[in-house]
C-alpha cells in the first residue's frame, strides 16, 4: 500500500471525529482522489469527490465502507503474500506480459473482474476490443427527444427524489435545459445522489420514453458524464461497448484501456510488412488498435459488422500470423526424417481377412494414402475426412496395425467415454488374436490404472484407447509412434499437440465427421494432408426420415413399437435430462411417459451425461447385448456410438438441435442391413426451424446438410467449435472472415516462397512465435 499503514488509520480516526473534510491538509476527499484510488473501488473513488457535500449520516455511511474495503484488502495480503508492485516495476519495467494487477488504478478485487474477462494481462487489455458500438448521435435539446431512440442531452440537474419501492429504492434524477425537464430513473443506486447533485451539469445517452403519470421523457437506461469534461468539439458520437462482469462499469473498463493506450500503445511494434499495409490497404498496427477502442466519428456500420479498415488490419494480423506458423511448422516437419514402416504388415494382411466385408473403394484408396507416408520416413500429418458411418475409424485401425508392425505404439483419442469404451470393447478381441495387447485408460484413479500406466511406459501395451485421459501427464509412453485423434474439433490444436509431446515426433492421424470447406480447414489443419472417404459400406440400407408434430407422438412411437416387436431396437433423444422452466423434452418423464403409455412391457433404460462411468458402460454393454429394448438418452450418443440391431431413433424436440447435430444423432442408426427409421418430434416456430426439418427428412447427405446449415446459420453456430480446435484470437474469427483468411494465406505463401525462413521479416517472426509457436508446439521441431 503507498500510505503508511499507522497514518491512514489516524487519518480514518481524525475524519470520523470531526467529518469536516479537514483531516489532512488539501482534504480528505483529495487525500481519496490521489493516494488510494489505486487500491479503493472505483464507485468511492468516484464518490469522493462529493464528500464534503455529504450530509452527517452520509459521511459516516462513506468513511466505514472506506474502512471495510482497506480491511478486505489487507486480509487479502496477508493470505496471499507476495512481492510489492513498487519493488517488482523497479525491477522489471511494465511490458504487454505484465499481470494487469501491476497498472495503475488495479487492485486485487478489480484484478479478479478482470481475470474473468480473461484479461490478466496489459496485452490482454488492449486487445480487449469492443463487443459493439453505440451511436449516441450529436446532444440534441430535450424537447426534440424521440422516443425508443439513442440519443444524448446536455442539462443540468433539477432535484433529486427518493422513494421506497419494493425492491429497494427509487431515485427520479430530474434535468432540465432550456427547452424542457426530463427524468433520470435509477433503481438501487443510491449512490448517483451524491454525484448527480441539483446544479452539476451532465450529458446523458439513453433510450427515452413518455411518462404516462407526467408527461415527461425518461429513461431508466442511461450513461452520464460530466458536461465539464466534454468539450462540444471533442463530443465522441460513437463509444465502444464492453462485456463486463458483476461489479465492472463500462465507465472503469473505458478508464483503464485508455490509461494502457496513452502508456503503452507507442512501446508496440509494427508487425506487418510496409508493402503489405500500403497494397492491401490496410492500418498501421497501432493506429488500428486506437480506432477501435476510441472510433470518434468512424463509420457506425462498418464497425458493427467488423468491417472497419482498423477491424481488417488487425484480422488480417491475426490470420497471416497463424498462417505462416503452420506453413512453417508444416515445412520443418516434413524435413525431417523417421524410421520408415514396412511396405507389408502381416498384422493388416491378418486383421483384413478375420474382416466379415470387403472394405470400400474410398477406404482402401485412403488407407493406401496413409501407407505411402507411414513408408515414405517422413512425419505424417493428416486429416481423413467423412460423413457419420462411412468407415473412417476402421481405417484408423488399419493405420494403427501398420505403426505397431513396426514396433511402435499407437495412442487413439476420443472426445467421450461411452465412445472409448465401445472402440476397446470392439476391437479388443480380434486384436489379441493377432497377439496385440490393448488398453482403455479413463479418469480416476485405481490399482488396475496404476498397473496400466506402468505397463505402457514399459511398451508392453501396443493400442491405448481413451478420452482427453490421456494427457494426463503420469501417462507415458515408451515409444509413441502414432497418434489418432477422433473427432477432431471436439479436442483443439492444444490438446492434440499436448498428445504429441509424449513422443519424439509421432505421426499423427485426425479425424472428423464434419465436412469443413476448404478456406476454414486451412486454418483448423493447416499443417495437415486431407483425404476424404466418400462412400458408405456395401449393404448399408440407410434411413427414411419422418417429421410429426409433437402432438402426434403415437403415430411416432406406435410406428417404432411394430419394429421393436420384430427384434429390432431404439434410441429415444431428448435436449433435457430433467424437468426444468422451459417446457423441453426430458428423459426423466419421457422414459416414464413410454412406460405407461406406448411402450408398455417393452424394457426401458435411460442413459445421460451426469451418469457415472461405471453404470452407462453397463447400460450400454446391456443395450449392445440386446438386453435393452429401448435407450432413453441425451445427445450423449451423439458420436461415434454403434449398435446395428438399433434401427429406430425419435428426437423429442428436433428443432432444439442443429443439423449437423441432428445429422451426426441419425447416424447412429441404419448402420446395419436394415433400413433405420428415424422421425423427428418438433414444434418448429421460425422458418430456419422448418428449413431444419424439412432438409433432414430430404437428404441423408452429410456435405448437402453442413452445407444448408452454414446457409442457415452461419458457419460459427453450425460448428459450435469457437471453443473447439480453433486459436484463441483475440478479434479474427475463421467463421465469419473467410474471405480474410484465404487473403491472409496466401499472402503467406508468397512471404514464404520470397524468404522460407522469414530472415528479413524478423517482426513478423517474432510476433508469430510469441503468439503461435508454443501453441503449436512449433520449437519442438525447429
Amino acid at each position: 500500500m503507498s500510505v503508511e499503514k499507522s497514518f491512514l488509520q489516524k487519518v480514518l480516526h481524525r475524519e470520523k471525529e470531526k467529518l469536516d473534510n479537514l483531516s489532512v491538509i488539501g482534504g480528505f476527499n483529495r487525500f481519496i482522489k490521489n493516494h488510494l484510488s489505486t487500491i479503493l473501488p472505483s464507485d468511492l473513488v468516484e464518490e469522493a469527490e462529493n464528500y464534503p457535500l455529504f450530509s452527517k449520516s452520509e459521511k459516516i455511511r462513506f468513511l466505514q465502507e472506506i474502512e471495510n474495503a482497506i480491511s478486505a484488502l489487507q486480509k487479502n495480503n496477508a493470505t496471499a503474500p507476495q512481492r510489492s508492485r513498487a519493488s517488482i516495476s523497479q525491477k522489471k519495467p511494465l511490458n504487454l506480459e505484465t499481470p494487469v494487477r501491476y497498472l495503475k488504478g488495479v487492485g486485487p478485487a478489480l484484478e479478479r473482474k478482470l481475470n474473468k474477462l480473461n484479461i490478466k494481462t496489459l496485452e490482454d487489455l488492449i486487445y480487449f476490443f469492443p463487443r459493439t458500438y453505440r451511436d449516441r448521435g450529436h446532444p440534441t435539446t430535450i424537447d426534440t427527444l424521440k422516443e425508443g431512440m439513442l440519443q444524448t442531452v446536455e442539462g443540468k440537474v433539477i432535484s433529486v427524489r427518493r422513494r421506497n419501492i419494493r425492491r429497494g429504492t427509487l431515485l427520479k434524477i430530474t434535468i432540465g435545459d432550456d427547452t424542457g425537464l426530463a427524468d433520470l430513473l435509477c433503481f438501487n443506486q443510491d449512490y448517483l445522489s451524491r454525484i448527480l447533485r441539483p446544479g452539476t451539469r451532465i450529458l446523458v445517452t439513453g433510450r427515452f420514453r413518455r411518462s404516462s403519470v407526467s408527461g415527461r421523457m425518461e429513461t431508466s437506461n442511461f450513461e452520464y458524464e460530466p458536461a465539464s469534461r466534454v468539450k462540444k468539439e471533442n463530443f465522441e458520437k460513437i463509444v465502444p461497448v464492453y462485456s463486463l462482469t458483476k461489479g465492472l462499469s463500462q465507465k472503469k473498463i473505458r478508464s483503464l484501456v485508455e490509461y494502457a493506450l496513452q502508456n503503452y500503445l507507442p512501446s508496440l511494434e509494427e508487425t506487418l510488412p510496409e508493402e503489405t499495409v500500403q497494397r492491401l490497404n490496410l492500418l498501421p498496427k497501432r493506429k488500428a488498435i486506437y480506432l477501435l477502442h476510441n472510433p470518434g466519428e468512424e463509420n457506425i456500420e462498418e464497425l458493427l459488422q467488423r468491417r472497419s479498415r482498423a477491424h481488417l488490419t488487425l484480422i488480417f494480423e491475426e490470420f497471416i500470423l497463424f498462417a505462416l506458423s503452420l506453413k512453417l511448422r508444416k515445412s520443418m516437419l516434413q524435413k525431417l526424417r523417421v524410421a520408415p514402416c514396412p511396405s507389408g504388415s502381416r498384422l493388416v494382411k491378418e486383421f483384413t481377412a478375420k474382416l466379415p466385408f470387403k472394405l470400400t473403394g474410398a477406404q482402401s484408396r485412403v488407407f493406401e494414402e496413409i501407407s505411402r507416408d507411414l513408408e515414405s520416413g517422413f512425419i505424417m500429418n493428416r486429416l481423413i475426412q467423412g460423413d457419420v458411418g462411412s468407415g473412417k475409424t476402421l481405417v484408423a485401425i488399419l493405420s494403427a496395425l501398420k505403426v505397431i508392425d513396426s514396433g511402435q505404439q499407437v495412442a487413439l483419442m476420443v472426445p467421450t467415454e461411452i465412445l472409448a469404451e465401445q472402440h476397446y470393447h470392439r476391437y479388443r478381441d480380434i486384436l489379441e488374436e493377432l497377439g496385440l495387447k490393448v488398453a482403455l485408460i479413463k479418469g480416476g484413479n485405481s490399482k488396475q490404472k496404476a498397473e496400466l500406466l506402468s505397463q505402457i511406459a514399459q511398451g508392453k501395451i501396443n493400442l491405448i484407447i481413451g478420452t482427453h485421459a490421456l494427457l494426463e501427464e503420469k501417462v507415458q509412453f515408451a515409444n509413441l509412434g502414432l497418434v489418432i485423434v477422433d473427432e477432431q474439433h471436439r479436442f483443439g490444436v492444444m490438446q492434440r499437440a499436448r498428445l504429441k509431446e509424449k513422443a519424439h515426433v509421432p505421426h499423427t492421424l485426425v479425424m472428423t465427421a464434419t465436412p469443413i470447406p476448404r478456406t476454414l480447414a486451412l486454418t483448423l489443419y493447416g499443417d495437415l494432408d486431407v483425404s476424404v472417404v466418400d462412400e458408405k459400406p456395401v449393404g448399408r440400407k440407410g434411413v427414411e426420415t419422418l417429421f410429426f408434430p409433437i402432438k402426434e407422438r403415437f403415430k411416432a412411437y406406435n410406428r417404432v413399437r411394430s419394429r421393436i416387436e420384430e427384434g429390432e431396437q431404439a434410441y429415444v433423444v431428448c435436449p433435457a435430462i430433467e424437468e426444468s422452466e422451459e417446457e423441453i423434452s426430458n428423459v426423466q418423464e419421457i422414459a416414464e411417459m413410454l412406460r405407461e403409455k406406448w411402450f408398455k412391457g417393452l424394457r426401458i433404460a435411460i442413459i445421460h451425461g451426469r451418469l457415472p462411468s461405471k453404470e452407462k458402460e453397463e447400460i450400454m454393454a446391456s443395450f449392445e447385448k440386446r438386453a435393452i429394448d429401448v435407450l432413453v438418452s441425451t445427445s450423449v450418443i451423439e458420436v461415434g456410438i454403434d449398435v446395428p440391431n438399433a434401427t429406430c431413433m425419435v428426437i423429442e424436440n428436433a428443432e432444439r438441435f442443429g443439423l449437423a447435430q441432428l445429422h451426426q444423432l441419425r447416424g447412429r442408426i441404419g448402420r446395419g442391413s436394415v433400413r433405420g427409421l428415424c422421425i423427428l418430434l418438433a414444434n418448429p416456430t421460425t422458418e430456419e426451424a422448418r428449413q431444419r426439418m424439412k432438409i433432414m427428412t430430404s437428404t441423408e447427405d452429410g456435405f448437402r446438410i453442413a452445407e444448408e446449415d452454414l446457409r442457415l446459420r452461419g458457419p460459427g453456430e453450425f460448428y459450435g467449435v469457437r471453443q473447439h480446435g480453433v486459436p484463441e484470437f483475440y478479434l479474427a474469427d475463421p467463421f465469419e472472415d473467410w474471405p480474410l483468411l484465404e487473403k491472409a494465406h496466401q499472402e503467406a505463401e508468397a512471404i514464404l516462397t520470397k524468404d522460407p525462413e522469414l530472415r528479413n521479416y524478423q517482426n513478423l517472426r517474432r510476433e508469430m512465435e510469441r503468439k503461435f509457436g508454443k501453441y503449436l508446439d512449433l520449437g519442438e521441431v525447429s
